[in-house]
């Protein structure tokens, strides 16, 4: 998680985001008196520190329509937690116990702690690392306010303020990162707190952030009843459960009952309800939703939120997608791409139904670091502040710099434009790099999916990823599309139960099938130039499922056969989490081989994926070396399709070998007079006689044998199957028709799952070997256990064999 920290002068700041015609009345108040409770604010604690201020401000320094008003912490902590959180509300809210919702601005308190303020770029001494756990605390606290809120409240950017001991700062988030004002002691200092807090008590939501293209929809408003009738369970609902129908059943459109059931969990009585609007092309849709099925954590980035909504036009459930895109990639949303595919005629991809940019709402976070960096900035004139913030033009104010440099390690000043930023244990960092420029963006279509994970066992969970590989070939064969997707992953791959008809269209059934979403990132399959920086950064897919050739090169443009290696790798994870096996520790298995990877810059490869790939003979176990096996004719799916990836990756070291040429000849060696430059033959050899002379050559060890990985013509023919779809698709489809699939092969979930006694080699009681399903395969099997009676260290496994590939140091964005 990232959080990435501009720092404005107190003057600039006000001029950019607070600006007002209504000055604080000094002269009616005796502001020099607000806070002399608060003298002692350094030595007390949360607790004290939040309730005498709220006194205190709530005595003049906020307009008489606003109220500053104590929070339950709890809606956003643990109980355990001393977290002290209060905020600004409106006047209509504050008659009674106001909902954490209603918040406008949210107001943060820290106790005072030496160095414990996270945006304080000063020096200190921390050998035990107390500092640098109070910092991720306070960080912790504020960035999980703004989360929350960001979540529920549909805004723009948002305005805090955090109280540290008697300091303070004011904060503007937004999806590129913070700006904030210099830390200031209100005591000394009470009127810069009190004119922050009277000029945000007058300002309308949009200059509060709020978005203006979602309205509240409250108890007693019409939309509110007509979400309730909605999420009322219906006799007409059908259940998603594979299966075949009578005729009846079948008839018109059909709502299968867990989409109702998701919409009506998303009207959570703790939850804001809102009304939402899509612009496409000119016309306006409005659609109600409630609670997020999905979101995305954290404060920065994307924030993407999926939603159960209810079309107001249709009254049909679909699926709403909200989500801050990056700006600069305008030929590429989504509902574009989907448009494309749809008008194709592409199977298996979400069906459009609209799509627009929010009302060209940005970020501008980006904006004020570039100015504030750049070398000489012409002063912008003045406009108002409301008119700037929720636009991407040119803000008002100076860009003067306040920010201080400091020293890297070898005592040479580092510019704040090139400095890396501070990076705590919990993962914030805080730098003057912020993202790039994100602009608000608004999808809908009309299938409501299912996560991948709710397969009911391996060969329904193989038939499914089936569907994603065939929706991929279609889209990169189409004449009309040529695409990829670039962000092959378990999140992408969705169940969607259909109703299906024989060719006569009678015999009505329901068949769970697959549906490859997230089409933002696709780019044309012809377009072969390396992918930008900034691309490389945010936009290169998710790495846990990424190929193990662009994790390595990430400079390369994205083939065919690093999604299909996704795929496979998308299969693979969802096997070991979810069905039986040979696997003693799954966790474990998937944090090495899916997780095992340090992220830019580091020395580090992408674990247990680059083994399978490049050195290991079969799926391994590792821990003992064991062949990993689910009893099922997935064995046969996976086995089949990684020696065809395993030959791919020998033919491509064979060629990129044959690509450098022979190594240079070696040098003969040099002719000197010199005894001491001698040439090693010239030594005269010294005689052994006896028995230690018969020794001494029979214990002369033999040179090892050389390993020819050269790839053969079997591998050749194997690695172009891995080309293109068409291997996959039919092996796939051909092992699916088995009748060996167990339908039990799916492991308990945890909360049924029972105790056994651990024994034998993988962690497994005989009575789950006895009970598990058998699979045994008509083809004869292409790997090797470990090699017995074998002295250690010398033949533990293949991969004790191998040298350390290249590092992966590819920037990528975290997952889903």
């Amino acid at each position: 998680m990232s959080c990435s920290v501009l720092e404005l002068p107190n003057e600039d700041f006000h001029r950019a985001f607070l600006a007002s015609t209504e000055p604080f009345p000094w002269k009616q108040r005796t502001h020099e008196q607000f806070f002399t409770t608060l003298q002692d604010a350094d030595e007390l604690s949360e607790q004290d520190i939040s309730e005498r201020l709220i006194q205190a401000i709530n005595s003049g320094c906020l307009d008489s329509g606003s109220r500053l008003s104590p929070q339950d912490s709890r809606v956003f902590f643990d109980a355990s937690e001393s977290v002290r959180h209060a905020a600004v509300f409106r006047s209509e809210h504050t008659s009674s116990l106001p909902s954490w919702y209603d918040q406008t601005v949210p107001v943060v308190f820290a106790r005072h702690f030496t160095g414990g303020d996270p945006f304080d770029d000063a020096e200190y001494e921390d050998e035990y690392g107390e500092i640098q756990e109070e910092r991720d605390k306070v960080m912790k606290h504020a960035m999980t306010v703004v989360e929350y809120l960001f979540a529920a409240q549909h805004r723009v950017f948002l305005f805090m303020i955090l109280v540290i001991g008697r300091r303070f700062r004011l904060l503007r988030w937004d999806r590129a990162g913070i700006i904030v004002t210099p830390s200031v002691d209100y005591v000394v200092t009470p009127s810069e707190l009190c004119d922050c807090l009277w000029h945000l008590s007058l300002f309308d939501d949009a200059a509060l952030g709020f978005d203006p293209s979602a309205t509240r929809v409250l108890p007693g408003d019409v939309d509110h009843l007509r979400m309730d009738l909605a999420a009322m369970k219906s006799a007409h609902d059908v259940d998603h459960t594979e299966r075949t129908l009578n005729m009846g059943e079948a008839e018109g459109s059909v709502i299968f009952e867990y989409t109702r059931t998701l919409f009506r969990s998303a009207l959570a009585p703790q939850w804001p309800r809102y009304r939402l609007e899509v612009t496409d092309n000119g016309t306006t849709r409005h659609f109600l939703v409630g609670r997020p099925v999905f979101r995305a954590g954290g404060t920065a980035g994307r924030g993407t939120r999926g939603y159960v909504a209810l079309d107001c036009q249709t009254r049909q459930f679909v699926w709403l997608k909200d989500v801050w895109r990056a700006a600069y990639m305008v030929a590429s949303r989504e509902g574009d791409v989907l448009r494309k595919l749809n008008e194709a005629g592409v199977e298996q991809v979400p069906t459009l139904v609209c799509h627009g940019d929010v009302c060209d709402q940005a970020t501008v976070t980006t904006e004020w670091w570039e100015r504030k960096n750049a070398s000489s900035i012409p002063s912008p004139s003045l406009q108002p502040a409301a008119a700037a913030h929720s636009s991407s033009r040119t803000l008002p104010g100076s860009a003067s710099s306040g920010k201080r440099k400091r020293e890297d390690d070898t005592g040479n000043d580092v510019a704040p434009s090139r400095r890396r930023g501070r990076r705590s244990r919990k993962g914030a960092i805080l730098s003057n790099g912020p993202l790039s420029q994100h602009k608000h963006y608004r999808v809908v279509v009309k299938e409501v999916a299912l996560p991948l994970k709710h397969f009911r066992n391996g060969r329904q969970l193989a038939s499914v990823v089936l569907d994603g590989i065939r929706a991929h070939h279609q889209a990169a064969t189409n004449p009309k599309t040529r695409l990829l997707h670039r962000d092959i992953s378990g999140g992408n791959i969705l169940i969607y139960p259909k109703v299906k008809r024989d060719s006569n269209g009678t015999n009505p059934a329901i068949v769970w099938t697959g549906l490859l979403v997230d089409w933002e990132l696709s780019k044309p399959i012809d377009d072969d130039q390396t992918p930008s920086k900034g691309s490389q950064a945010e936009h290169m897919g998710t790495y846990q499922f990424m190929s193990v050739n662009i994790l390595r090169d990430p400079s390369q443009p994205v083939k065919v056969s690093d999604e299909l290696e996704s795929f496979f790798h998308v299969l693979l994870y969802y096997c070991v989490r979810y069905l039986c096996s040979n696997c003693g520790c799954p966790t474990s298995y998937i944090e090495n081989y899916f997780e095992n990877y340090a992220g830019p810059g580091r020395w580090h490869t992408c674990g247990w994926k680059s083994l399978a790939m490049q050195e290991d003979d079969f799926l391994s176990n590792h821990f003992p070396p064991s062949p990993l096996l689910f009893y099922s004719p997935m064995d046969e799916i996976l086995g089949t399709i990684l020696r065809c990836f395993q030959s791919l990756y020998k033919v491509r070291k064979d060629d990129a070998r044959k690509a450098r040429g022979p190594p240079p000849p070696k040098l003969p060696p040099l002719e000197s007079s010199d005894s001491r430059l001698a040439p090693i033959g010239d030594i005269p050899e010294i005689p052994f006689f006896g028995d230690d002379a018969e020794r001494m050559e029979a214990e002369v060890p033999a040179p090892p044998p050389v390993d020819d990985d050269s790839p053969t013509p079997e591998d050749r023919e194997r690695a172009l199957k891995v080309h293109d779809h068409w291997f996959m698709i039919e092996h796939i489809t051909k092992t699916l028709s088995s009748s060996e699939w167990p339908d039990n092969d799916r492991e308990p979930s945890p909360a049924v799952k029972t105790q056994t006694s651990v024994s034998g080699s993988h962690g497994q009681s005989a009575s789950d070997r006895a009970s598990r399903p058998t699979y045994v395969s008509n083809k004869r099997r292409r790997i090797a256990g470990p090699e017995r009676n074998v002295s250690l260290p010398a033949r533990l496994h293949a991969s004790t064999r191998r040298t350390r590939v290249k590092p992966c140091t590819l920037p990528v964005r975290a997952a889903p």
